[in-house]
Parts: C-alpha cells; sequence; structure tokens
C-alpha cells in the first residue's frame, strides 16, 4: 500500500491565497497521495467508505425518534455515500480490467465551525 498520511500540514497562514474571515484557520492535511494498484485503492477507499456509511447509520439509529431534520440528514448522506462507493468500485473495476494503477488525492480540510 502506499501512502496513506504523509507529514503534511498546511495552516491558512501558510497558504496565501485566502483573506477572508471565515477561512483564516483551515488548517489542510494530506490524507492519500499517490499512484494505487486496484486492489489497494478498492482496501483504501472503500474501507473509509464503509466506515462514513457505519458512522450515519448508527446516528441514524440514535436519532430516529428525536430529531427528523438530523436524521434525514443522516438518511440523505448515507444514499450519496453508498452511490459514491458505487461509482468508485466501478472505477477501480475498470482499472483492473484494464492494468491500470489508479492516481489518488485526498486532502482533509479543518475549519472551527461558528
Amino acid at each position: 500500500m502506499k501512502k496513506l498520511l504523509r507529514p503534511f500540514y498546511r495552516s491558512n497562514s501558510q497558504n496565501k491565497k485566502s483573506s477572508n474571515s471565515q477561512t483564516d484557520n483551515v488548517e489542510s492535511f494530506l490524507l492519500i497521495e499517490g499512484n494505487f494498484a486496484p486492489a489497494d485503492a478498492a482496501e483504501v477507499l472503500l474501507s473509509l467508505l464503509n466506515d462514513k456509511i457505519k458512522f450515519h447509520t448508527v446516528q441514524l439509529l440514535n436519532l430516529k425518534d428525536t430529531n427528523k431534520i438530523d436524521s434525514l440528514n443522516s438518511e440523505n448522506r448515507i444514499n450519496y455515500l453508498k452511490q459514491a462507493k458505487g461509482r468508485m468500485t466501478e472505477i477501480i473495476l475498470d482499472a483492473q480490467s484494464q492494468g491500470e494503477q489508479l492516481k489518488i488525492h485526498s486532502t482533509i480540510e479543518i475549519t472551527k465551525a461558528s
């Protein structure tokens, strides 16, 4: 498996592009970067998606009777993640059948919510 988390950290003070106060506290982390064999790409991407689906499913079960709006948001998120998982699976299978590798780049940005 390739690099999942190489040392990379960028606070907005290092990123000269932003000037608005909402993005002044953005911190970025390079989570996934590199070329992957289809099997490795599947392991990395699908496990991440499965964890997110599981998280929202648990949230949904906890919210089902208490908060209709939040439960609808979790349902929508689960549906989106399942569609993304299906599409990523298609891309991975296509690369595998063509004998190709996949280049993956994923950055996580964190900002304090107000």
